[in-house]
């Protein structure tokens, strides 16, 4: 993603503009409150055949320069097809249940260098966002891009609980099995326990909040 600067040009002697190029490609707009504000609109709008400026001025509430960016921040969450058409996840994000779930596939095709980093990194504390952002990118801490770059960030992970990690995992009922022979016997024995062991491969992280998060997604989803 490259950010403008100006430069002043040496025959007019007016400002020029000259493109800064900041590594990790990581998408941003530098009005992050109005994106957030159009992620809003367009969950209760109807979806349109395709994804502009003109249907965000109109549907979405966001005019002019604020406007501008979105189309590509879309595509680069994959929400929009590169023609500009709504994509199944466009679909998903405006479903409650959905949701959670498309906006962090949003966060992770976006914000990929990011989860490099760290695989939960939307479920990190601001700070510790900004602090990959500033490794991944090499700008200082307080320079606008950063704070610009994790508004837009925060817009996608606003929508993902902190405890969310993806789908439930599948688990299956023994008494829907059909199990021929003794196992069908065993199945219906009264008073038949059945204990299941599971193995998580847990990230290395010296944040506790990761592992916090992971716990109470067990907790929620298994237990």
């Amino acid at each position: 993603m490259a950010d403008e600067q100006e430069k002043t040009d040496a025959k007019s002697g007016k400002p020029e503009k000259k493109r800064r190029t900041i590594p990790g490609n990581l998408t941003y707009t530098t009005t992050p409150g109005k994106l957030k504000s159009a992620l809003e609109a367009l969950i209760a709008a109807e979806r349109p055949e395709t994804f502009n400026k003109s249907y965000i001025e109109t549907y979405l509430g966001v005019t002019g320069g604020s406007a501008a960016p979105i189309p590509s921040i879309m595509k680069r969450v994959d929400f929009i097809s590169p023609d500009g058409r709504p994509t199944d996840w466009y679909a998903k994000f405006q479903t409650a249940s959905g949701r959670p779930e498309a906006a962090l596939h949003g966060l992770k095709k976006a914000f990929a260098e990011i989860f490099k980093k760290n695989a939960f990194a939307h479920s990190l504390q601001e700070d510790k966002v900004k602090e990959i952002i500033v490794e991944i990118t090499g700008l200082v801490k307080n320079d606008p891009i950063v704070g610009q770059i994790y508004g837009t960030f925060d817009a996608f992970r606003s929508f993902v609980p902190a405890d969310y990690v993806g789908g439930n995992p599948g688990r299956e009922d023994s008494n829907d099995r059909e199990d021929g022979g003794d196992a069908g016997g065993l199945a219906g024995a009264k008073g038949l326990g059945l204990s299941y062991h599971i193995n998580i491969v847990l990230p290395e992280t010296k944040d506790i909040a990761v592992y916090n998060a992971i716990f109470q997604s067990l907790r929620a989803n298994l237990l």
